[in-house]
């Protein structure tokens, strides 16, 4: 009786689950399982030709690339940023390794290797200076690299979200100018231009650059006279272009109290190169400074007391200054020796230079370094001693040959001119006769005897009628 009792329970056991069991196939699940009734997200059509004016998407790249694009062909490709790769940021390069795609979405992501923030390999700030979702628009060569298609290194950022991304980000940047003196190209068009020559070709003629100072590499190269610095448009990093090794105002070198500073601006004139292809810059010692304008600048060298007067005037009248120091009156020999300052006691405009004294030293007051033909010369100036020590001044000049400091016995001098007091400016005159045109330097001595500081104004220089400083 119990088996039969038993054999019933089961079977009615059996049949309850399996009851049980069909029915469950109309009650709908609690959640959706993944991959069952999900719609695949469509690729893009692939579009663009690859301009700037016309970028590729990114299927369109990918296009590119299937028909056997050219990997040493820079092309334009727009997408939005999916994410950058943890830890690529190296400060020392300042490149990302990222990925963007046509909808910011994994699905047929592009691989972009050791991307700028702008053209000549401007740094990123950091790793977080792009989102994911971030749209950009960047221009470098695609290549397929161990079966990845990518942008290969050097590509950089042309804009982002349609405006460069903020005030740490490069602008698109639009080329102005024609590369006249009338009208100057700006950093773009510089890029631009210097780009389009073959690697390592000078340009045929000198072209006008004009720009605001970004950074200072090079401030005073002590063996050449020469300075190195970054310019754009508005003195940021984006679309800055390179002014390599240029010299100072009237083509003339760099001295120590001479530079530029962050925030300058400035007008640059010279041969340009697209050095090894990738790096347009100016030509080491074919460029020059044609005006600048001090703006405060921050992080250049020097006084930071900015420029005042004309920049282009012989400044015999020591109106012009830059970082603190007269224009012009500065050599590159030690032909000028002395610590010079700028004073508000003058004898004629808002300034004179105050010549620094010493009682174990005479120290000299030297004009540039330049080509004075044979003839007859006269100097005139003003001198006025700047404590009541007194001072006592003696005239002079001195030939400089192959960049070689001058001896003692190379310096020529007039009479010395003593008893100078602080109450009144006492006129010298000088006259000199130089047998041999060659390189020299005008010269005031401040006398060691009785060694203390002199103010000097309203200096000239003439050849007969012609007035070459004044």
């Amino acid at each position: 009786m119990k088996k039969i009792l038993y054999s019933v329970m089961a079977i009615a056991a059996l049949t309850f689950s399996f009851t049980s069991l069909t029915s469950c196939e109309d009650v709908p699940a609690p959640y959706e399982i993944p991959g069952e009734d999900t719609p695949d997200t469509p690729a893009a059509e692939p579009a663009g030709t690859g301009t700037q004016a016309d970028p590729f998407n990114v299927a369109g790249a990918l296009k590119y690339i299937e028909n056997g694009g050219d990997e040493n062909t820079e092309v334009y490709v727009k997408g939005k940023v999916v994410s950058v790769v943890s830890g690529s940021y190296d400060a020392s390069y300042g490149s990302l390794k990222y990925y963007i795609s046509d909808d910011g979405t994994e699905t047929n992501q592009f691989y972009v290797f050791n991307g700028y923030a702008g053209p000549n390999r401007t740094k990123f700030s950091g790793e977080d200076a792009l989102k994911a979702g971030d749209e950009v628009v960047i221009c470098g060569k695609l290549v397929t690299f161990n079966g990845t298609k990518e942008f290969t290194t050097g590509n950089y950022v042309v804009s982002i979200n349609g405006n460069g991304g903020g005030s740490d980000q490069p602008s698109a940047g639009v080329a102005t100018g024609d590369g006249t003196q009338a009208n100057p190209f700006n950093s773009v068009a510089a890029n631009n231009y210097a780009s389009s020559l073959a690697a390592d070709v000078e340009s045929d003629k000198d072209v006008y650059i004009k720009g605001k100072v970004v950074s200072v590499k090079e401030q005073y190269n002590t063996q050449y006279g020469n300075a190195t610095f970054y310019i754009s448009d508005d003195g940021k990093e984006g679309n800055q272009f390179c002014v390599y090794r240029a010299l100072y105002l009237n083509n003339a070198k760099y001295t120590s109290g001479t530079g530029v500073s962050v925030g300058d601006d400035v007008v640059v004139c010279g041969k340009v190169v697209n050095y090894k292809g990738n790096t347009p810059e100016t030509v080491s010692g074919k460029a020059y400074l044609v005006s600048l304008k001090s703006n405060g600048g921050g992080s250049g060298s020097g006084s930071g007391e900015g420029t005042t007067g004309d920049a282009k005037s012989s400044n015999g009248n020591f109106e012009n200054w830059t970082n603190g120091q007269p224009n012009n009156w500065k050599t590159t020999s030690s032909a000028g020796n002395a610590t010079l300052s700028q004073s508000t006691d003058a004898h004629s405009g808002k300034y004179s230079v105050k010549v620094a004294g010493s009682t174990t030293q005479n120290k000299r007051l030297g004009y540039k370094e330049m080509t004075l033909k044979a003839g007859e010369y006269t100097v005139t100036f003003y001198a006025k001693a700047a404590t009541s020590t007194g001072a006592s001044v003696r005239p002079g000049y001195v030939p400089v040959k192959d960049g070689t400091n001058p001896t003692g016995s190379d310096y020529k001098y007039g009479d010395y001119v003593n008893d100078i007091t602080s109450t009144e400016w006492v006129k010298v005159t000088y006259t000199f006769t130089i047998e041999t045109e060659g390189t020299y330097s005008v010269i005031i001595m401040n006398a060691k005897k009785p060694g203390g500081d002199v103010l000097i104004d309203d200096y000239t220089l003439a050849l007969g009628n012609t007035i070459i400083i004044k």
